[in-house]
C-alpha cells in the first residue's frame, strides 16, 4: 500500500472526472473509494459502469444545490460523494428481474448498483428507480469496454462501461436554456367544438334527451308517415312544393322539441335544465340549426331523389310550368366542352406566368368542387362549405406567388373552367339545394349571395339565351381535334391543320384565343402532348412551322401545373425522342439568357426535383447543361442530382453516366472544391453508400482533394463497406479495399455490427451465389493480408458469432486461408484450450485463468451487451492465433484444424485428462533414469536465476511501458473528444443550439489501443514463462531439501557403521573424491539383508550396537530409500520441466520481438488511419470556413 508520508503521484489526469476518479486516483486507500476499489477487485467482470459524458461532468452543476448560493460541480462529486459512485455502478451478473414483451421482443432488466438503488434498462434507454431521489429518462450513448492501467486491479483487466447521457443524479447546465415557445393557442377552437357537436351525438351522449324526443322524430321520419306524402311520391311537382313540405317537416320537428319542455310534460322540467346544460357547455351553439341538419340527415335521399327527378323530366314545359327546374349542363354539353381552354374565354390576362397561376387555381378548384358530387355530402352545410372552398381556392392568394387580378370577368372565366371541367350532374339540383335547404338564413349574407349569383350566371352562359355558349363549343371543338390528333400520332391531320393555320396567319402571331394556343386545366399545351407523343416529327410541325406562333417565354414558362414540371422535365420523365430533347435544349440555350437557362434548368417540381434530378434519363445532355445545373440542390427526400445520378441502378449504361455526372460536378466547382457533405440524403446515406459501381469512373477516391470520409455511417449505422458486403457490390467492394483509409473492422455504435457479421447475414441468402463467394474471398483475404502475419504458412481466423438458442450458448464462426470453416461453441473452446494448456503444461500458451479473465463465463446480462462482450473475446482469439504463428512450442497446424473440425464422438473432460497426463507421464519416462549431481543441479540453478532476474527486470520494464501505452490510448480518446467538442461549438450552425452532440457516442477508443493488446499478450506469455521457470525453481529446491536429508542421513549411517569400516571410509575420501555412497552417489545404497536387521545375534551390528540402535539404523535405511526414490522422480521432472523451459525461454526471446514487431506495425497502420481520417476532418473545417467568406 501507498504510504501516505511520500508524495503521492499519479498518471495524466483523464478528461471524463468519473473515469479518472475510478482508474486514476492516489487516494484509491481512502474513503469514499476504499470500499468501491475492493467490491471491484473481487471480481469485475460482475460489474458495469455507467459513465456520464465529461462535458457533463466538468460543466454541470449538482441538481441538490441548485437553488444554493455557491453551486457544486457535479465532478466535485466523484471524489467526494461515495453514493454519486456507487449509484452509477451497477451489478450486471445477477439482474434483480427481466421480462420480455411478446411481440416487439424487448427486454427490459432491472439491475441493482452497488448501493442497493435500482435502475430499469430498456430498449437502449436507462430508467432511474427505487431509491433515487428523481426519476430520470436517459439515453445509452454507446457501450465499451476501458482497461484498466492502474495498480489496485488486477492487471490487464478490462471494465465494461456505458456512456449514457447524464448523470442518474441529473445536473443543472451552466447556463439556463430558453424557454420554450408558447403554444398558439387556436382561437376557433370552441368553434370547432361546436361545429363537431350534431344532434344525433347529443341524443346518444344524453339518454333524458333521446327519451322524450326519440320516439317522435321516429314516427315523425317514418315512411308510413301519411301526415308527407308528397315527398314520398316520384310525381311531377314544383320544386317549391317540395321545399314547402321540407319546411312543414321542419316546422314539425320544433314542435317535437318545444313540447318536450312543456309544462303539460311529466319531465318538462328536467328535460328544460338538460337543455339548458347542453347550452352552458357549448357557448353559442344553435339548437335551431342542429335540429334542421338532424331533419336533413334523415330525409336528404328522399329530398335528393325529388330534386332529381324534377331536374330530369322533359324541358319542354318547364319554361312555363317551373322554370326553376330547368336542366342547363346536361351529359352531352359536358362532353361538347370538355376540350376547352382558358385563353378563349376573352379574360384580361395572356402573361404565361400568370396563366400558370389561373390554370393552377382552376385544377385545384376542379378538384374541391367535385367534392359536392360526393355520397357523404348529404346536407346544404356541407355543399355550401365546399362552394365557399372553391371560391377561395378561385380568388385568394398563395404565398409567395404571382398574384393576378381577379375581376368579375376572370372570376366568371374561372368558374366556367371549373365547372365544365368537375362535371358534376345535375349541378343545378345542389345550387337549388343550397339556396332553398340552408340551415342558415343567408338572405343578408353578402358573400353568399355574391357566390351564388356568380354561379347562376356561368348557367345562364350555357343556356341557350346566351349566344357565346355557341364559341365555347366551336372552341371546344378545335381544340380538340389538334389534341386528338396528337395523342394518336396521326402526323396527316396535324399537318393539314398546321398547313390552314399557317395560310391564315402566314408570318404573324396567332390570336391569344387560338387554338394552337390552348391548354388543358393543367396548363398543357400542344407542345406537351407533343413531347408526350415522342413523335419528332409531330413536335417539329408545331414548333419549327412558324417561329412567330411559339415565343421564347411560352416555351420557358409552360408547366404541369400540377406536377410544376416543365417541358424538358416531362421530355426526360417520358423519355421521349432523342431530337425532340437536343431541338428543345438547342431553342433554349440560344433564345434565353443565362439568367434565364439557369433559372429554367433549376426550377423545382412538387417533389423538389430539377431538371438535373432526371437528368439519368438521357445523360448525354451532361455535356451540354450540366454547367447550368445546381448540383447541390435537394428534392424533398434530400436527394441532390449527383446523388439521384447514383441511384440509378437500372441504367444500361450506369458506368458512363457516373463518369458524366462526376466529370461536370469537378469541372464546375473544380475552384472551389466538391463538398460531399452537401450530398448526403436524409437516411444518411453518402455518395458512396448509394453507388452501385464505378467507383473509378467517379475519382471520390483518387482524386486527392476530395474530401470524403469512406467509413462514415448512415442512419442504419452501415458504412460503404458495410452496404458493399450487404447488397452483394463485389466492384465497389475490391475499390474499397484499395483505399488506405478504410476502417476494415469497425463496428457501428448502434448493434455493435462489423463486415464480417453483414457478410454472415448475406451467406443466408445465396451462399451459392459466384458473386458472394467472390465477396466473401476478397473479405477474408483482406483480413489475412492486412491483420494477420503474413509470414505464416497455416492460419485461421475468428470472423464472427451467432447465439444458439438452442445450446443458449455463443458459437464463434472460424474461418482459413484455404476455405475451410466451422462454428464452435465458447464451451468446447474453452475445454479446448483448457486441454491445450494440460498438454503443454510449462509452455507460455496462455493459462485458463488469464485468457478468460475479462470474460465472465456463464453471466447472465442484458442482451445490449453481448455483441459487445463477444466482439472483445473475438478480437482475444485472433491475437491468440496470431501469437501462435510466432511460436513453434505448439503444433500451429494441429491446434489450427481442432477449430476447423467437427467431432463426431465427444470425449468427457476426465478421460481426456487422464489420457493426457498418461502421455506426459509416458514423455517422462521415455527420458529413462536420470541421475542429477549437485554441480549439475547448481549449473541448472544458476540459468534458471539468471532467466528469472533478466525477466522480472524486462517483466519490471515492459509492464510500465503497457501501462504507458495503456494511459496513452486513453489520452488519445480525451483529445480527440476535446478536439470533437471545439469543432462542434466552432460550427457556426451548431454554436448557439441547446442540444449537444455527444463525443461519446463515436467509439471511444485509441489507435495505441491496438499496440496496447499486443503489449498486454507478450506480457501475459512472459508471466506464463515466470510461473513455469519459478515452479522449477521450486523443484530444484526441493530437490536440494531432499539432496541434503540424504546427505546427513549417510552421515548418521556411517556413525553407526564399525569403526574400520568408517576408517577405510575416511581413507578412500581422503584420495581427493567425495563420496556419499559406496556406489559414488548419493542417491546409492547398500542393501542390507532383513535377518541381519532383526536377529539380535546375527551380523556385526550385535557386537557394537543395542537393540535401540538397530532400529534407527533400521528407519534411516528406509528414510533414505524413500527420499531416493522421490529425488529420481524428481530428476525426472527437472530434466524433462529444463528442457522445456529452456526451449520456451529461447521460443519467447523470438516470440516477443517478432509478435511486438508485428504488433507495432498494426499500430502504425492504424495511427495512418486515424490521422488521414482527422486530416480529413480538419480540413473540411478549413474548407467551410473559406467557403463563408
Amino acid at each position: 500500500m501507498t504510504s501516505t508520508n511520500k508524495s503521492i503521484s499519479h498518471l495524466p489526469i483523464l478528461h471524463n472526472p468519473f473515469l479518472n476518479c475510478l482508474f486514476n486516483n492516489p487516494q484509491y486507500f481512502k474513503s469514499p473509494l476504499k470500499g468501491v476499489v475492493d467490491e471491484l477487485q473481487s471480481n469485475h467482470t460482475n460489474f458495469t459502469i455507467l459513465v456520464p459524458p465529461a462535458h457533463v461532468l466538468n460543466e454541470y452543476y449538482d441538481p441538490t444545490t441548485e437553488s444554493s448560493n455557491s453551486k457544486t460541480l457535479l465532478k466535485e462529486l466523484c471524489y467526494n460523494n461515495e453514493d454519486f459512485i456507487r449509484s452509477h455502478i451497477i451489478n450486471t451478473a445477477s439482474p434483480v428481474s427481466s421480462t420480455i414483451t411478446p411481440i416487439s421482443k424487448e427486454q427490459s432488466v432491472i439491475y441493482n448498483t452497488l448501493n442497493n438503488k435500482q435502475i430499469l434498462i430498456k430498449n437502449r434507454i436507462i430508467y432511474t428507480g427505487k431509491g433515487f431521489r428523481r426519476s430520470l429518462k436517459l439515453k445509452t450513448l454507446s457501450i465499451q469496454y476501458f482497461s484498466s492501467f492502474c495498480d489496485y486491479f488486477p492487471k490487464r483487466s478490462k471494465f465494461m462501461i456505458i456512456y449514457i447521457e447524464s448523470t442518474l443524479f441529473g445536473g443543472i447546465p451552466p447556463r439556463k436554456m430558453l424557454p420554450p415557445l408558447p403554444e398558439v393557442r387556436e382561437t376557433n377552437k370552441t368553434d370547432k367544438d361546436i361545429d363537431s357537436v350534431t344532434f344525433e351525438k347529443l341524443l346518444r351522449s344524453f339518454p333524458l334527451l333521446s327519451k322524450a324526443v326519440s320516439d317522435k322524430f321516429y314516427r315523425l321520419f317514418h315512411h308510413n308517415n301519411y301526415q308527407f306524402r308528397v315527398l314520398r311520391y316520384k310525381n311531377r311537382k314544383k320544386l317549391s312544393h317540395i321545399k314547402l313540405e321540407f319546411q312543414k317537416i321542419l316546422q314539425e320537428a320544433f314542435s317535437i322539441i318545444s313540447d318536450s319542455v312543456n309544462v303539460d310534460n311529466p319531465n318538462s322540467e328536467q328535460t328544460y335544465n338538460l337543455i339548458n346544460h347542453i347550452i352552458s357547455m357549448y357557448p353559442g351553439i344553435d339548437l335551431n340549426k342542429l335540429v334542421h341538419e338532424y331533419v336533413e340527415l334523415n330525409l336528404y335521399d328522399v329530398l335528393w331523389s325529388q330534386l332529381i327527378f324534377q331536374f330530369n323530366c322533359p324541358n319542354d314545359d318547364k319554361e312555363a310550368y317551373d322554370p326553376e327546374a330547368i336542366l342547363i349542363l346536361t351529359k352531352e354539353k359536358y362532353e361538347k366542352l370538355s376540350c376547352l381552354s382558358l385563353n378563349q374565354l376573352d379574360i384580361p390576362v395572356n402573361k404565361p406566368w400568370l396563366m400558370n397561376e389561373l390554370h393552377e387555381r382552376i385544377s385545384l378548384g376542379v378538384q374541391e368542387f367535385e367534392k359536392l358530387a360526393d355520397s357523404s355530402i348529404m346536407n346544404s352545410a356541407a355543399k355550401t362549405q365546399v362552394v365557399y372552398s372553391t371560391f377561395r381556392i378561385l380568388t385568394q392568394r398563395k404565398n409567395g406567388n404571382i398574384d393576378p387580378v381577379i375581376n368579375a370577368d376572370t372570376l366568371i372565366g374561372l368558374l366556367i373552367m371549373v365547372m365544365v371541367h368537375s362535371k358534376i350532374e345535375n349541378i343545378e339540383a345542389h345550387i337549388y339545394y343550397i339556396k332553398h335547404f340552408n340551415s342558415i338564413d343567408n338572405t343578408n349574407d353578402g358573400q353568399f349571395n355574391y357566390i351564388m349569383s356568380n354561379l347562376d350566371a356561368v348557367l345562364f352562359h350555357f343556356s341557350k339565351k346566351e349566344s357565346g355558349y355557341l364559341d365555347l363549343i366551336e372552341n371546344s371543338k378545335k381544340n380538340y381535334e389538334i389534341w386528338n390528333a396528337i395523342k394518336n400520332n396521326d402526323l396527316e391531320k396535324v399537318e393539314s391543320i398546321i398547313e390552314l393555320v399557317n395560310n391564315e396567319y402566314p408570318e404573324t402571331e396567332l390570336p391569344e384565343n387560338h387554338f394552337l394556343k390552348s391548354k388543358n386545366i393543367n396548363g398543357e399545351s400542344c407542345l406537351m402532348f407533343a413531347i408526350k407523343t415522342k413523335r419528332y416529327e409531330i413536335y417539329d410541325c408545331l414548333i419549327n412551322s412558324n417561329p412567330n406562333w411559339i415565343p421564347i417565354d411560352s416555351i420557358l414558362f409552360e408547366k404541369n401545373v400540377m406536377t410544376n414540371q416543365n417541358l424538358l422535365m416531362c421530355a426526360l420523365i417520358e423519355e421521349t425522342d432523342y431530337k425532340i430533347i437536343d431541338d428543345l435544349v438547342d431553342i433554349i440555350l440560344n433564345n434565353a439568357t443565362l439568367e434565364e437557362q439557369t433559372m429554367y434548368f433549376n426550377m423545382t417540381d412538387i417533389s423538389g426535383r430539377s431538371v438535373g434530378h432526371y437528368l439519368f434519363h438521357n445523360y448525354k445532355l451532361i455535356s451540354k447543361i450540366g454547367h447550368l445545373i445546381d448540383w447541390e440542390k435537394k428534392d424533398n427526400n434530400s436527394h441532390t442530382p449527383l446523388f439521384s445520378l447514383c441511384r440509378c441502378y437500372d441504367h444500361p449504361e450506369y458506368v458512363e453516366l457516373i463518369r458524366a455526372g462526376f466529370n461536370c460536378v469537378y469541372k464546375k466547382y473544380g475552384e472551389t472544391g466538391v463538398d460531399y457533405d452537401k450530398h448526403v440524403d436524409k437516411s444518411g446515406n453518402t455518395l458512396l453508400h448509394v453507388l452501385l459501381k464505378g467507383i473509378p469512373e467517379s475519382k471520390m477516391l483518387s482524386n486527392s482533394n476530395n474530401l470524403v470520409n469512406v467509413n462514415q455511417l448512415n442512419q442504419r449505422c452501415l458504412s460503404p463497406l458495410m452496404v458493399y458486403v450487404k447488397y452483394n457490390r463485389l466492384e465497389n467492394l475490391k475499390e474499397i479495399l484499395h483505399d488506405s483509409r478504410l476502417d476494415f473492422l469497425g463496428e457501428d455504435f448502434k448493434n455493435y455490427y462489423n463486415v464480417f457479421d453483414y457478410l454472415s447475414f448475406s451467406a443466408l441468402k445465396s451462399t451459392k451465389s459466384e458473386n458472394f463467394q467472390n465477396i466473401e474471398n476478397a473479405v477474408f483475404n483482406y483480413y489475412l493480408q492486412n491483420y494477420f502475419p503474413r509470414h505464416a504458412t497455416e492460419n485461421v481466423a475468428a470472423l464472427n458469432a451467432k447465439y444458439d438458442g438452442g445450446k443458449k450458448d455463443w458459437l464463434i464462426f472460424f474461418k482459413n486461408g484455404d476455405g475451410f470453416c466451422n462454428y464452435k461453441s465458447l464451451r468446447n473452446i474453452k475445454q479446448i484450450l483448457y486441454l491445450i494448456k494440460l498438454k503443454q503444461p510449462l509452455s507460455t500458451f496462455p493459462s485458463e485463468e488469464s485468457f478468460w479473465k475479462n470474460y465472465g463465463f456463464g453471466i447472465s446480462t442484458s442482451p445490449m451487451f453481448h455483441k459487445v462482450r463477444i466482439n472483445r473475446l473475438i478480437d482475444d482469439f485472433n491475437l491468440l492465433f496470431e501469437g501462435l504463428t510466432f511460436q513453434e512450442s505448439i503444433n500451429q497446424s494441429e491446434f489450427f484444424k481442432t477449430f476447423l473440425t467437427e467431432y463426431t464422438k465427444e470425449t468427457s473432460i476426465f478421460e481426456s485428462k487422464q489420457r493426457i497426463g498418461e502421455q506426459l507421464d509416458f514423455d517422462k519416462q521415455s527420458l529413462g533414469e536420470v541421475t542429477y549431481k549437485l554441480n549439475q543441479i547448481q549449473e541448472i540453478e544458476y540459468f534458471l536465476e539468471y532467466s528469472l532476474n533478466n525477466f522480472q527486470k524486462y517483466a519490471y520494464l515492459f509492464a510500465r511501458l503497457a501501462k504507458l501505452v495503456c494511459i496513452g490510448d486513453s489520452k488519445q480518446v480525451d483529445c480527440r473528444n476535446v478536439l470533437d467538442t471545439i469543432m462542434y461549438r466552432f460550427n457556426k450552425t451548431t454554436v448557439f443550439d441547446d442540444i449537444f452532440t455527444y463525443s461519446e457516442v463515436n467509439n471511444q477508443a485509441g489507435t495505441l489501443g491496438v499496440a496496447r493488446e499486443y503489449f498486454y499478450w507478450i506480457q501475459m506469455h512472459g508471466d506464463e514463462l515466470l510461473h513455469s521457470i519459478q515452479k522449477l525453481v521450486s523443484d530444484i529446491n526441493s530437490w536440494k531439501q531432499m539432496y541434503y536429508s540424504i546427505c546427513h542421513i549417510n552421515s548418521e549411517l556411517k556413525l553407526m557403521e564399525p569403526h574400520n569400516t568408517v576408517s577405510q571410509e575416511s581413507q578412500d575420501n581422503s584420495n581427493g573424491q567425495e563420496l556419499l555412497s559406496r556406489r559414488d552417489s548419493s542417491l546409492s545404497i547398500n542393501p542390507i539383508p532383513e535377518e541381519e536387521l532383526e536377529d539380535d545375534n546375527l551380523g556385526f551390528l550385535s557386537n557394537f550396537v543395542g537393540t535401540s540402535k538397530k532400529a534407527r539404523y533400521k528407519k534411516l535405511v528406509v528414510e533414505k530409500s524413500e527420499i531416493v526414490k522421490n529425488i529420481m522422480k524428481l530428476n525426472l521432472e527437472i530434466k524433462w520441466s529444463h528442457e522445456l523451459i529452456a526451449a520456451e525461454i529461447s521460443d519467447f526471446l523470438k516470440f516477443r520481438t517478432e509478435f511486438l514487431r508485428f504488433g507495432i506495425k498494426r499500430y502504425i497502420s492504424e495511427e495512418i488511419k486515424s490521422l488521414k481520417q482527422r486530416s480529413t476532418e480538419l480540413s473540411k473545417y478549413v474548407f467551410l470556413v473559406r467557403k463563408d467568406k
